[in-house]
C-alpha cells in the first residue's frame, strides 16, 4: 500500500485514491517510477510478486503513460531472477522485447582509486592506504559505495579522536 501511496502523492491526486483510479491517471498523466535495490521488494514484502506484476502491466500497457526503472545490486540470486521471470527481461540489445536488462560490471581496482582520489584526494588519506582499500573493495564486490564508506568511516574515527584530544 505504500508504493501506491507514494504513486498517488507523485500524480497529485486524491489520496485515497484506489488503484483503478490511479489506472485513469496514468492515461492523462506521465509517471517514470524508478525502483532502486528492485529485488529486495521480495524479501521484505509477501504481496511483491502482485505489486510488480501490476507494475508491469502498467508499464506494457500502451495507453498508460508509465515507465519503469528497476535498479539492483544482485544479478544471480533467488529475487533477482524472479525480477526478470515476472517481467520478461532481455538482455539483448537487438530484441524485439519492450524490457531489458542492462548489466554494468563491478569497478576495478584502478577505477575506484580514481574515484576515491577524485573524491578524498591524497592530503587526507594516504595514496597507499587507498590502494589498499581499491585493491580489497575490488575483489571483495566492485561497489565502490563500499569504498566511500570505508574511507568516510576512517576520516569521521580520526576526527573523532582528534576531538576528544581537544
Amino acid at each position: 500500500e505504500t508504493m501506491l501511496n507514494k504513486i498517488v502523492a507523485s500524480l497529485e491526486i486524491d489520496q485515497k485514491a484506489n488503484q483503478k483510479m490511479v489506472e485513469k491517471q496514468l492515461h492523462r498523466k506521465t509517471l517514470i517510477l524508478v525502483l532502486d535495490e528492485i529485488d529486495m521488494m521480495f524479501k521484505k514484502s509477501h504481496g511483491a510478486r502482485s505489486w510488480f506484476s501490476t507494475l508491469i502491466s502498467w508499464a506494457d500497457d500502451k495507453k498508460m503513460r508509465f515507465s519503469m526503472i528497476g535498479i539492483s545490486n544482485c544479478v544471480n540470486d533467488d529475487n533477482a531472477n524472479l525480477v526478470r521471470e515476472l517481467a520478461g527481461l532481455s538482455n539483448d540489445l537487438h530484441s524485439p522485447q519492450e524490457h531489458r536488462e542492462l548489466a554494468f560490471s563491478a569497478y576495478t581496482e584502478e577505477d575506484i582509486l580514481a574515484i576515491l582520489q577524485a573524491r578524498v584526494g591524497t592530503r587526507i588519506i594516504d595514496l597507499k592506504a587507498l590502494q589498499l582499500i581499491s585493491r580489497r573493495v575490488a575483489a571483495s564486490s566492485g561497489d565502490v559505495r563500499r569504498a566511500l564508506e570505508i574511507v568516510s568511516n576512517a576520516i569521521n574515527k580520526c576526527a573523532d579522536l582528534l576531538s576528544e584530544e581537544k
